[in-house]
């Protein structure tokens, strides 16, 4: 055994291999909390323009006024009128206190949803989706979509 030869190595705990993977995780995660707080706290709805523009961190849109069924608008609540509830989330944040994005509802129809408050939503039904929004002062809301 005298001819034996050994090399020394760098060796390398496994514990170290996987904190830049998971910091980077972290770090995503956190963003996208970030991003979801922001949409919280940031959605709105507007009408310019004879639009009705929705502003949202990811499901913002504009929708012609012409494409809105005004004389199908009315405020719901949630806990009471259990057709709209939301059965599955296709494309959406679902959070509770907080959803937002594309829903399928109870009654099988497709809607784009910012919900906050179950017992107050604006129901704004289009040609192609309904559209369900939280808000306060909705009979003001909806005497501006049939003014226009």
């Amino acid at each position: 055994m005298e001819n034996a030869v050994f090399f020394e190595t760098i060796t390398q705990t496994k514990s170290n291999v996987y904190i830049l993977p998971m910091i980077f995780i972290l770090v995503i995660i956190a963003a996208l909390f970030a991003g979801i707080i922001f949409a919280a706290k940031n959605t709105s709805i507007a009408i310019k323009d004879n639009m009705l523009v929705i502003n949202s961190f990811i499901y913002g849109r504009k929708i012609p006024i012409e494409n809105i069924l005004t004389n199908e608008i009315k405020t719901i609540n949630l806990k009471t009128d259990k057709e709209y509830g939301v059965q599955i989330r296709t494309n959406g944040i679902a959070l509770p206190g907080f959803v937002s994005g594309w829903m399928r509802l109870k009654n099988g129809k497709k809607a784009l949803v910012f919900l906050t408050n179950p017992e107050n939503v604006l129901l704004i039904p289009t040609n192609d989706f309904l559209v369900m929004f939280s808000m306060k002062k909705t009979d003001e809301f909806i005497d501006k979509i049939i003014s226009r």
